[in-house]
């Protein structure tokens, strides 16, 4: 029977570059999405029509029934649980030092969405996983969570919270599932500007490519290859670690 992978914000980004890397190391997928069914509809022809299994979930993983509900559609559909890439996330764009525009909606939400949402789905996962005779869990976090930077102050605090809740269930949940997560700093190609009109995102990918000691913004392949690494054999030795992906970023000297 093939391995099973579930992919939270897998129709799009790096969540879909890891399913469609996923798929090609003999993974059967399941991607759960909230708001794009187009595009989750369209990466289950893509992987179908190179004969891989692949369903799609519409649920919100914020709520715990939705989590439950993905991993029993998991249990029907395939029988089995061997991989799960938690890629969902949200952000809000506000200036660090403007505090007031930090509100308890602002908080809320990106707590809920990047750090419970991401706990429920590990949680329910790891039930299956159990079953099936464990596996790996990969959580996407961000440089941000490890260094004063990003979209806000809300959003790192919460990409935080997502590296010691991996190093935490790794502890947990061993020796049976393996449980790492990953730092992406700036990724290109992604959806994460689509909400801020008029923004010049290729003006300031190159700006941050001057920043970055390779020379280049990642690409959702990029997260890919480090993702896929640490679910395959080779990376079997490796349990709550977290990866930084970023370029060098983060180790740059002012």
């Amino acid at each position: 029977m093939k391995k099973v992978a579930l992919i939270t914000g897998g129709a799009t980004g790096i969540g879909r570059a890891c399913a469609q890397q996923l798929a090609q190391m003999g993974y059967d997928i399941l991607v759960a999405y909230r708001s794009s069914s187009a595009k989750a509809e369209e990466l289950r022809n893509e992987l179908g029509a190179q004969g891989t299994k692949c369903a799609v979930f519409k649920a919100d993983v914020v709520i715990e029934e939705d989590a439950a509900r993905l991993v029993q559609f998991c249990r029907e559909t395939f029988g089995r649980l061997d991989a799960v890439v938690n890629s969902a996330g949200t952000t809000r764009f506000i200036p660090f030092e403007d505090l007031d525009a930090v509100t308890t909606e602002v908080w809320e939400e990106l707590l809920h969405v990047n750090l419970m949402g991401t706990f429920f789905c590990c949680r329910e996962a790891a039930k299956l996983m159990q079953e099936s005779g464990g596996g790996c869990i990969v959580n996407v976090a961000s440089l941000a969570g490890m260094r004063v930077s990003g979209s806000s102050l809300p959003y790192g605090v919460s990409k935080a919270g997502v590296i010691m809740m991996t190093k935490s269930l790794a502890m947990t949940l061993a020796p049976s599932i393996r449980v790492n997560c990953v730092s992406p700093g700036m990724v290109a190609g992604t959806a994460w500007y689509r909400n801020r009109e008029g923004f010049d995102v290729d003006g300031h990918n190159a700006r941050q490519a001057k920043e970055i000691p390779v020379g280049r913004v990642a690409t959702a392949e990029d997260v890919a290859d480090t993702i896929c690494f640490l679910i395959s054999d080779k990376g079997a030795y490796l349990t709550g670690v977290n990866i930084p992906i970023d370029g060098g970023r983060g180790e740059r000297m002012p």
